[in-house]
């Protein structure tokens, strides 16, 4: 090969190279964009979910413009891949933990009652869990529950189903008494609350939330996050429990204008890192990509927070261990 051609075709590769590399910056850019931006658009919140795997665009980047010594090429892919790592460094550093007696919430999704009601009840007991979330129930997986050990150990309940729509059920169950009930209105499914007094947290108001899927114009999905954010954050003082199938990952804006006035995510607090709990029913190996299931809270600290496979359900479960602050 004459040495002219080849020192062409060196070049035209690296141009190339160099090229894909500030497409991997744009795509860095523009994920941190997806990150503080609350947009409303079904397919920029889809996007918005794959934000945190673009982490490793960004790191090649910053590696093909050293490799090649471009140096400004360097500078910029490094600040960019800076900016997106900021974006994450949350969901890795955890608070300082308050002494004070253990409480273990769990929240599941139980898909339009198909989940296995042992499976359910396996989680409650080998967690030893004192209040569970519950999204999608129906009648009949209600009825189930009630004759297991889940209403043994968690008697005391707060639901609601809805005829003919089986996503819309929601439920409450727990160790301690349940009173002064409320839902949250005009969101598409049921979302509910309702008080109880916590070993460290009197009471102490508990929920379990499900807004609407980020489907079609989405639009019913803002509608329900907007709504419930202002719920939340109308509360007034005390501690607050809100776990659920928030149909939102941590890199959602609109989800993290929940995390204000004292508010925060248990992963967030107890370090967890990324934790996919959707989908599981099949799909992908049963591998979940996204985490939209999520337990907020105010007035206590989590010290740990991990998922487990429920079967018959798409959706992990999330189990939250808190010290009440």
């Amino acid at each position: 090969m004459p040495e002219g051609f080849r020192g062409v075709l060196w070049r035209t590769l690296r141009l190339a190279v160099l090229g894909a590399a500030g497409l991997m910056v744009l795509a860095t850019v523009v994920a941190v964009l997806l990150h503080y931006v609350p947009f409303g658009r079904p397919t920029l919140i889809a996007l918005t979910s794959g934000v945190p795997f673009l982490l490793v665009i960004a790191i090649v980047a910053v590696v093909i413009f050293a490799g090649l010594t471009h140096w400004l090429g360097t500078a910029v892919a490094a600040v960019a891949a800076a900016a997106l790592v900021y974006t994450q460094v949350p969901l890795i550093v955890s608070a300082d933990t308050p002494d004070g007696p253990r409480i273990t919430i769990a929240t599941v999704n139980v898909l339009k009652g198909h989940a296995d009601v042992r499976a359910v009840e396996s989680l409650v007991r080998d967690s030893d869990v004192d209040i569970l979330a519950l999204q999608e129930v129906t009648t009949e997986w209600l009825d189930k529950a009630r004759v297991s050990a889940i209403a043994q150990r968690l008697p005391f309940e707060l639901s609601e189903v809805v005829p003919f729509a089986a996503a819309s059920g929601s439920a409450l169950f727990s160790r301690t008494p349940l009173r002064g009930h409320d839902t949250i209105e005009g969101t598409a499914f049921k979302n509910l609350r309702a008080v109880t007094d916590l070993p460290g947290a009197r009471a102490a108001k508990v929920l379990t939330i499900h807004p609407a899927a980020p489907t079609g114009d989405a639009r019913d999905w803002v509608e329900d996050t907007d709504t419930i954010t202002d719920y939340l954050h109308k509360l007034g003082d005390g501690p607050v429990i809100a776990a659920g199938d928030y149909n939102a990952t941590w890199d959602q804006a609109r989800f993290r204008r929940i995390l204000r006035d004292g508010y925060s995510d248990a992963g967030e607090q107890a370090g967890s890192g990324y934790l996919p709990t959707y989908p599981t029913n099949g799909r992908l190996g049963n591998r979940p990509v996204v985490g939209i299931d999520h337990v907020i809270v105010r007035g206590f600290v989590a010290t740990s927070v991990r998922t487990h496979f429920i079967s018959g359900s798409d959706h992990r479960a999330v189990v939250a261990t808190l010290v009440a602050d």
